[in-house]
């Protein structure tokens, strides 16, 4: 393997002149066409030599460059050019292309923003592209600089998905920590609601994203692998293919313990509701006799009895019978198993 870090600006080690004529693509110092890195491997089994070259495709040079590409059939350009971000696998002959997800490389190790990288392959050659920085690029870039040699550009892409996949998990498996607590908070005696809503619904939320980032990779991978090529068939046993799925099955896992958390934070909700509206409804039955007294006494009308500047006792009066009354429904309600 040859990592081309700027050709022109080094001299040539033994060798490698006669390596880099017959390159198939000519070499530049990476930047200058907005390339970010070029890798070449060499011949391993019974694989060819092939290169990997990665592309800043916010750098206007790039899209000169792809579009340079004599070799690089139009879908396969659209594809990489393309600002449309669904994650996608499409296949002409012996040309792969398509767009990928992976988590954006912000430099906050606890930040998980979906980002989508894009790719051209064919059996010598694996070109990508990305607007944002992403972890999977990067990781796979700092592994191949620690010496792993994938054998064929569909071996470097299934190491890409299980990079991905196992960053996934990793994500979920902190979700799923986080419902912990929510669930504990459920099943206690006295439940603080005041916060389970919101870690639900961020659960939930990324959970959806996960799996409308991965959904479309199974069907590509799984459902129509008969319509890739033959050298870029992927089966049970490569690890991309294998961590998806159980990166799927995770989501799956974790939307079905928030759903049913979700049940039960509702069903405590409605008995909240009902236990206050129970609350309010005795007070408003209690209340019920003494505004009907108070009413009654309140009529401005003649010889009303306890009225008068000689019926001192009169509001007193008046009170023991309003609450006498309160008592009376209290008393009613208890013997009617109400209360």
């Amino acid at each position: 393997m040859r990592t081309i870090q700027d050709p022109r600006a080094r001299e040539a080690a033994p060798g490698e002149a006669a390596n880099e004529q017959q390159s198939p693509l000519p070499i530049v110092p990476p930047g200058s066409d907005g390339q970010s890195w070029w890798f070449e491997f060499e011949p391993a089994n019974d694989a060819g030599a092939w290169h990997w070259r990665h592309y800043d495709l916010v750098n206007v040079e790039s899209r000169r460059t792809i579009e340079a590409d004599p070799g690089m059939p139009e879908f396969a350009r659209q594809a990489l050019l393309s600002t449309d971000d669904t994650p996608r696998v499409v296949t002409d002959g012996d040309v792969v292309a398509g767009v990928l997800p992976s988590f954006a490389r912000t430099g906050d190790a606890d930040a998980y923003d979906l980002t989508y990288w894009h790719f051209s392959m064919t059996p010598e050659r694996l070109i990508t592209g990305r607007r944002q920085a992403t972890r999977t690029l990067y990781n796979m870039w700092a592994v191949i600089r620690g010496g792993r040699k994938p054998r064929d550009p569909a071996t470097l892409l299934d190491l890409c998905i299980g990079e991905f996949a196992r960053e996934v998990r990793a994500r979920l498996k902190t979700l799923a920590a986080t419902l912990h607590p929510v669930e504990d908070n459920l099943i206690a005696e006295r439940a603080d609601l005041s916060e389970v809503g919101a870690r639900l619904g961020n659960a939930r939320r990324e959970a959806v994203q996960l799996r409308r980032a991965l959904a479309p990779l199974h069907r590509a991978f799984d459902e129509d692998m008969e319509e890739l090529p033959e050298w870029a068939q992927f089966d049970d046993h490569h690890s991309g293919v294998r961590l998806l799925h159980s990166a799927l099955d995770d989501i799956t896992a974790l939307q079905d313990h928030a759903r049913s958390l979700q049940d039960e934070f509702t069903t405590r909700l409605a008995e909240e509701s009902n236990r206050r509206l129970y609350m309010v409804s005795v007070v408003t039955t209690l209340a019920v006799p003494g505004t009907f007294i108070t009413g009654f006494f309140g009529m401005n009308t003649g010889g009303m009895v306890w009225s008068g500047e000689q019926a001192w006792y009169g509001t007193l009066f008046a009170g023991m019978v309003c609450a006498t009354a309160i008592l009376g429904t209290l008393l009613i309600l208890r013997l009617k198993r109400l209360l």
